[in-house]
């Protein structure tokens, strides 16, 4: 089920990414690194041998977009609780 809720958050956080105009390049390109660094980490049957090095980056983002575009700061939340529950 966390694989599940996961991709719902991904897919989610893309819808998101393709309907907004309101945050900048460089927000951008980070969640679309971030997306990607999770869908490869979903992908290796083994967690990650930097633990935590992904879901701290995660952290950041949220943190860096709180204030600005909270809405992305609440989807990214969902993604970071689905990552620990997988323990990745």
């Amino acid at each position: 089920m966390p694989r599940k809720r996961l991709q719902e958050a991904l897919d989610t956080l893309h819808q998101q990414l393709e309907s907004t105009e309101e945050l900048g390049e460089q927000d951008r390109e980070a969640l679309l690194e971030a997306m990607e660094d999770i869908r490869k980490a979903l992908s290796i049957s083994e967690p990650p041998s930097t633990e935590g090095a992904l879901g701290r980056r995660i952290y950041a983002l949220i943190e860096d977009l709180e204030g600005s575009h909270p809405k992305f700061a609440e989807i990214l939340r969902n993604v970071s609780e689905s990552l620990a529950n997988l323990g990745i």
